[in-house]
Formats: C-alpha cells, sequence, structure tokens
C-alpha cells in the first residue's frame, strides 16, 4: 500500500540549469523548478515545508560547491524522504563513461575536479550515516556534449548512461533512454518531461489511486509521453520504494458511503457501509495517507473518550505490537494518564 512521505521530516534539492556560457540556453528549465517549488509546498500535493526545498544558487564562482552543499544539508537533516532533482545539459565522458551533470561555466570535461558528476550524488545518497530511509533522483537532461536545437543532447547508443544513475536503496527517474534525447521544445513553457510531472501534481491522474506513489507516477509519465511521440522515461528502483507517494492525486474522489443498509440488488451495485473504526486505527490510517494533522486529532479523541486505565491498556497493546510512535503519540497527548 502507497504511504505519503511525512513532508516535514523530508527534504527537497532542486538544481535547474537555464544558462551556460558555451551551451544553448534552456529557459524552461527555470519554470521548471519554479513549478516544482510550488506544488512541492501545496497542501494538497504534497506540503513540504518552504524551507525544507533547498535551491541552490549557481550564480556564483563554485556551483559544485553550491549543490554539494545544498545536497549535505539536506541529507543530514532528512529523516523520512530526500529527493533529488536536476534539470540541465547532461554529459556522458566517452572514455569512462561517466555522467556528469552540466553547470554554469563547467561545459566540459577539461576541468573535471569542477563538474557536477552523477558520482557526487551517488556517494551522497548511500552514505550509510543518512537518516533518511528513501531517496528519490529525477534527472530531465540527456547524456552528451552535443547539444542540437530543441534537444537537451544525444548520448552515444554503446554506452548504457541508465545503468550508471541507479543507485542502491533508491528510485532514479530519468527523462528518456540511454541512446535518446531528453527535449526542450523552443518556445515551451517547460521541458517535455517535467511538464508532464507538473500537470500529473498540478492536475492529478484520472482513474488513478488517493495517492501518486512513484511507480504509478513513471507509468502515468510512459504512457502520457509515449502517445505524444516523445522520448520515453526509465526508472530504476530497489526493494519496495516505489510505493512511497510524494503527491495527493488531485484527480482521485472518495467513493461515497451510504448510511442506509440492505441488498442493492439491481440498483447499481452494492452500498459502501459506515464502519466505525476505533480511534487510534483511524490515526494509523491517516498517517499511512499523510494526514498528520488529522492522525492526530484522532489521537486527541481517544485520549478524551477513554478512561485512563483504558488508555493504559491501549498503550501497552500498540507497544506489544511494535507501534511505538502511536503509543508515544497517544502517551504525549495523555500527559501520562
Amino acid at each position: 500500500m502507497a504511504t505519503l512521505a511525512d513532508p516535514t521530516a523530508s527534504r527537497a534539492v532542486l538544481v535547474g540549469v537555464p544558462e551556460y556560457d558555451s551551451l544553448p540556453p534552456l529557459p524552461a528549465v527555470r519554470e521548471n523548478v519554479g513549478a516544482l517549488r510550488r506544488l512541492l509546498t501545496d497542501p494538497a500535493v504534497w506540503g513540504l515545508p518552504t524551507e525544507n526545498i533547498l535551491v541552490p544558487d549557481l550564480s556564483g564562482p563554485d556551483p559544485l560547491g553550491a549543490v554539494m552543499g545544498a545536497l549535505r544539508s539536506a541529507a543530514r537533516e532528512a529523516t523520512d524522504t530526500l529527493l533529488v532533482y536536476y534539470a540541465g545539459h547532461g554529459l556522458t565522458n566517452i572514455l569512462t563513461g561517466e555522467l556528469t551533470l552540466a553547470l554554469p561555466g563547467v561545459e566540459d570535461l577539461d576541468q573535471w575536479w569542477r563538474a557536477l558528476s552523477f558520482d557526487h550524488i551517488r556517494r551522497a545518497l548511500t552514505d550509510p550515516t543518512l537518516a533518511a530511509t528513501r531517496r528519490v533522483v529525477v534527472l530531465d537532461c540527456c547524456y552528451s556534449a552535443l547539444a542540437l536545437a530543441g534537444d537537451m543532447g544525444p548520448a552515444p547508443a554503446s554506452i548504457d548512461v541508465a545503468a550508471l544513475t541507479e543507485v542502491n536503496g533508491a528510485f532514479v527517474l530519468t527523462a528518456c533512454a540511454e541512446s535518446e534525447t531528453a527535449k526542450a521544445p523552443p518556445g515551451a513553457r517547460y521541458t517535455a518531461f517535467t511538464g508532464e510531472l507538473i500537470t500529473a501534481l498540478e492536475e492529478g491522474v484520472a482513474d488513478g489511486p488517493e495517492l501518486l506513489d512513484l511507480h504509478t507516477l513513471y507509468r502515468h509519465l510512459a504512457a502520457v509521453l509515449a502517445e505524444k511521440r516523445w522520448p520515453v522515461p526509465q526508472q530504476r528502483s530497489r526493494n519496495s520504494i516505489g510505493d512511497l507517494a510524494l503527491a495527493r492525486n488531485r484527480a482521485w474522489s472518495a467513493p461515497v458511503a451510504a448510511a442506509g443498509g440492505g441488498n442493492d440488488a439491481g440498483r447499481g451495485g452494492p452500498v459502501l457501509r459506515r464502519v466505525a473504526v476505533p480511534a487510534t486505527e483511524r490515526a494509523r490510517l491517516l498517517q499511512r495517507v499523510g494526514n498528520f494533522p488529522g492522525a492526530t486529532a484522532a489521537l486527541r479523541e481517544a485520549a478524551v473518550d477513554q478512561e485512563p486505565e483504558a488508555l493504559r491498556q491501549r498503550i501497552r497493546q500498540l507497544r506489544r505490537a511494535n507501534r511505538h510512535s502511536e503509543a508515544a503519540a497517544l502517551w504525549r497527548l495523555t500527559e501520562g494518564v
């Protein structure tokens, strides 16, 4: 079952490079970052606090230091999910096959020590001291030093760049396959891939689940982009991180429950019946879908409605079931009754 990442315990680093010294500009990238920042902080989408999103300033003399400083800061603070997004020109080292994300002023591999190698990101995300349990990387770029009009650079077909982006314990989503070009159509507000991601977050996914988990987002983006004859994204993931949700589905509607009972045969199918759910169980369900204020309110309701001895018994039951966070929250709300 999909679970929404706790926004208060998560961090995002958004890196966008719209201007270069020697490569063609990508003005849509600036719009990408602005729209993603707005949507990720929207409570109707995810509700990430503004201060939990870092957008490194790349205008200084050390853009690599700015990116890595933001990434290290976010990695130290995140205890739930760490999201890293990059949009710009992608480069590949023909000799080593190393993937490099171009930064302003660092647009070739001659000064490799100033370049943002993807290995920098991989190392930061796989640091065993990190507390973040889920790591997500979204790359809207392609993988070559060549930059064609309307493209973000093709990759040599002999290099499997998608494999280079695999990060153990993370979900990695790329805009295109290793032998294709990511698209930044001239005059478009957003790049092709991020534009569809923004639309999915802003409008939701029709007939999709209540929460947009990473696998659902990937399948939706792949279908929409293929239908438009744009490059189809790729994904790499390990374990069950694909069940992580970063957004509520704005196109989802809750099923309407009927108050009455009885057989509904011949009236369009079964009628949903209201079921009384204990307050602590409601809190658990609300936590799983990311409604943390609602979960707190449900636990407070449990504390008000029960006698002290019943509360102590319930706390003991939660602890025996290894649901220690709920037990602790209920204990705090009752002020140690």
